[in-house]
């Protein structure tokens, strides 16, 4: 049951053997658990140990859940019309997740470990695909040293031309699980005359579990130096900032940057800023040294209502962040735009592809809901009841070994009505290698210049207070960048009836459609229709 109190510290050792514990369920005993569970559990008591130096008044949230969900599928493999198989897939999905938060310590997240049985193909299907995503935060020495913590663990896609599969149920040999361990501790604090200052070391470990990829691991550290004052009319900033990103096999790709930014405060709703700076960058087969220089702006003409825009001039021509934010009780309005250099170990350790449902919900309810842990509850009650999604399509991490020119566009709707919830997304992605730098993994280079497109769209509808009917549909497009010419269009729909039928149990019964066409890919087809159960353990 769900763990709602105020604990003494031999009860916070006690919630933290009850986490360990609860992974450590008999079922999952019995099947063939991968290296990347067994480290992903060894992660979670890491960030779990985060919050356990707290106050003495924290408030902790556990709460477990278990799910089984039986598919008759057409095409389990999603192969081609001659060799495609229909099977009985069973997923059985124990989990839980965790809210703390303290006067010192915070720790949020949710872990599960779906376990997928096919009934005729078991032998060559049969997996286990943990999903972690937890992040902590302790405040060491008040309001001077502090440690942030994150494991992610997820599956991500080797290649955005091949099949993405709408749930786990059907294979897809491009599919692969990413793990992700974030440790970054960090100095923090304002110093006489409203000075601030950060100093952050982040260390980010990087795993990828995939026979193609023949299981690589990645490190990256960056470190960062910033003092600044606000603007009061005036402000400034100095900030250094290291990027060291290792791969196997090959010399590190190393990005240095100094800036320097005067800002000025127009009124107490507009910001704007310019700086100057100077980058020296390594790569394997290139060095890029360059002066840089910015401009910003940054308009929040209500708590509700944020605009922020900057510029700045690289060695690989113009890097720009745009974000538009704007909520109001019923909706969530997004719009994202950036164009900048990263890494594939960077895009793992920054958010998931595709928009977060939960994330979102998150910021629709910031006022309406201020305690954290009550709008957690609030939030993952909304979702299974409704039959939402955990996320909407977004593009796909790439898997490259190369720094990479990542020009990105998303924009985001979330409607919440008495009977009608709707979330939409579209997003296009543009990725290109960093000329003459690096030279790309073998067999993935036609993979890494492409450009993806795609949109996503989700509907729930309340038929009676008990019953609801959600449908989802996404479509992705995804085009090697000229002089190629490859290309690959696949999307799905989903549709599903969702009714509580007893104290947080809710069963559902649904039916799905998706198909790929490529000219680099696979065709296929798949059909399919569900039925299944979800309890929470409050």
């Amino acid at each position: 049951m769900a763990i709602t109190r105020t604990p003494t510290n031999p009860e916070i050792r006690r919630a933290h053997r009850g986490c360990r514990r609860f992974l450590a369920l008999r079922s999952v005993e019995r099947t063939r658990l991968s290296s990347s569970l067994r480290r992903s559990i060894i992660g979670l008591s890491v960030v779990c140990a985060l919050a356990a130096p707290g106050a003495s008044a924290q408030s902790w949230r556990i709460v477990p859940s278990v799910a089984i969900e039986e598919t008759l599928t057409s095409n389990a493999s999603l192969l081609g019309a001659a060799e495609s198989k229909g099977d009985l897939v069973t997923q059985l999905t124990p989990g839980f997740s965790i809210v703390e938060k303290g006067a010192r310590t915070s720790l949020n997240g949710s872990v599960s470990v779906p376990i997928l049985l096919y009934a005729r193909t078991g032998s060559e299907n049969d997996k286990v695909y943990p999903s972690v995503n937890l992040v902590g935060n302790i405040e060491a020495l008040e309001k001077l040293f502090y440690i942030d913590g994150a494991v992610n663990v997820a599956q991500q896609y080797v290649s955005p031309f091949g099949s993405r599969p709408a749930t786990l149920d059907t294979v897809s040999a491009n599919r692969y699980t990413s793990e992700t361990y974030t440790f970054s501790p960090y100095f923090k604090g304002v110093a006489q005359g409203n000075i601030a200052y950060e100093v952050r070391d982040t260390n980010v470990w990087t795993r990828a579990n995939q026979s193609l990829l023949s299981s690589s691991q990645f490190y990256t550290n960056d470190g960062l130096a910033k003092v600044s004052k606000d603007p009061a009319p005036w402000g400034w900033s100095v900030e250094a900032d290291r990027s060291n990103v290792k791969f196997p096999d090959q010399a590190a790709l190393l990005t240095q940057l100094v800036r320097f930014q005067i800002s000025r405060e127009i009124d107490p709703q507009l910001q704007v800023s310019g700086g100057v700076g100077y980058e020296d960058d390594n790569y394997i087969f290139a060095d890029f040294r360059n002066s840089t220089y910015n401009i910003g702006a940054r308009w929040r003409p209500t708590e509700r209502t944020l605009v922020d825009a900057e510029w700045e001039h690289r060695f690989f021509g113009s890097s720009y962040h745009f974000t538009f934010d704007h909520r109001t009780p019923l909706s969530v309005w997004t719009v994202q735009a950036s164009r900048d250099v990263t890494t594939y170990p960077q895009q793992l350790a920054g958010l998931p592809a595709g928009l977060d449902v939960s994330t979102y919900l998150n910021q629709l309810f910031l006022t309406s809901i201020p305690d954290p842990v009550q709008r957690a509850n609030f939030i993952a009650q909304l979702i299974q009841n409704g039959g939402l999604p955990l996320f909407l399509s977004g593009g796909v991490n790439l898997y490259t070994q190369q720094a990479t020119i990542l020009q990105t566009a998303t924009a985001s709707l979330g409607l919440l009505g008495a009977r009608n919830n709707v979330f939409f997304t579209i997003f296009r992605v543009r990725s290109e290698p960093v000329a003459n730098a690096e030279e790309p993994v073998a067999g993935l280079a036609g993979l890494n210049d492409n450009t993806q497109t795609g949109g996503g769209i989700t509907w729930t509808y309340n038929l009676t207070p008990s019953l609801s009917l959600n449908t989802s549909a996404n479509v992705l497009r995804t085009v090697e960048n000229a002089p190629q010419a490859g290309k690959t269009n696949q999307g799905s729909v989903v549709t599903t009836l969702t009714s509580p039928i007893a104290t947080n149990t809710t069963a559902y019964v649904g039916a799905r459609y998706q198909q790929l066409h490529s000219d680099v890919s696979t065709n296929y087809n798949e059909y399919a229709v569900f039925v299944g159960l979800t309890h929470i353990f409050h």
